[in-house]
């Protein structure tokens, strides 16, 4: 009777392994995804165009850029090549939303890349930049991309310091804006306006020479 009884209780334990195995498997089993989960929403921005409208306008300021010198401690004339190349210059951008404009809250606009007006034909067309900018509404800069300066040559006489001061106008743009946010998970959209005011380009570097003795 003791060892019958022994085998049986033998018998049992891989059962019961069995039983607590797969009780523990289905704690750990990964819960699925609920039917009808909804769908992140993406939006892109389409149509944006810039414009002259009612007070809108381009503002010239003159600006002083760093100077420089040469010398010629010899006792014959001596010619120095200058570039002209405003390396210290930047570009600016600073989009401003008109206050009647409602979008979706999820919707962050600085995360939307645009170009941003860099020539005035002044006909009412502006041409862009090939660099994009956020479209933020903080003041963003970058170095102002131009082409390459000239080089001057400059006769420098014996004994002689010839100092070099430049400077150059700078065009600065208000205008508005316009274009289209859209849904593209549900095709609705939304109308945006407001105002441009940044950095439209440089032009007319002025360089003055002033000769000294040593």
């Amino acid at each position: 009777m003791v060892i019958r009884s022994t085998q049986t209780h033998q018998r049992c334990y891989p059962l019961l392994i069995v039983i607590v195995a797969a009780l523990l498997s289905s704690c750990t089993r990964p819960e699925p995804v609920a039917p009808g989960a909804s769908t992140p929403h993406r939006y892109v921005l389409t149509n944006i165009r810039y414009f002259l409208d009612k007070g809108d306008y381009v503002d010239t300021t003159t600006i002083q850029l760093t100077g420089a010198s040469v010398q010629n401690p010899g006792v014959s004339l001596v010619t120095q090549s200058i570039k002209e190349e405003p390396g210290e210059l930047v570009k600016t951008s600073h989009f401003m939303i008109d206050s009647s404009v409602r979008l979706p809250e999820e919707i962050d606009l600085s995360t939307f890349a645009v170009s941003v007006p860099q020539h005035w034909y002044g006909n009412g067309l502006f041409g862009h930049t090939v660099e994009t900018y956020p479209l933020s509404t903080t003041r963003q800069q970058k170095p102002y991309v131009s082409d390459p300066g000239r080089t001057i040559d400059i006769n420098v006489p014996p004994r002689s310091r010839i100092d070099i001061s430049r400077q150059i106008d700078a065009y600065q743009l208000t205008c508005s804006f316009d274009g289209m946010v859209e849904n593209t998970t549900t095709g609705q959209r939304y109308r945006l306006t407001g105002k441009w005011k940044g950095l439209l380009r440089y032009n007319n570097m002025a360089v003055t020479l002033k000769q000294s003795a040593l």
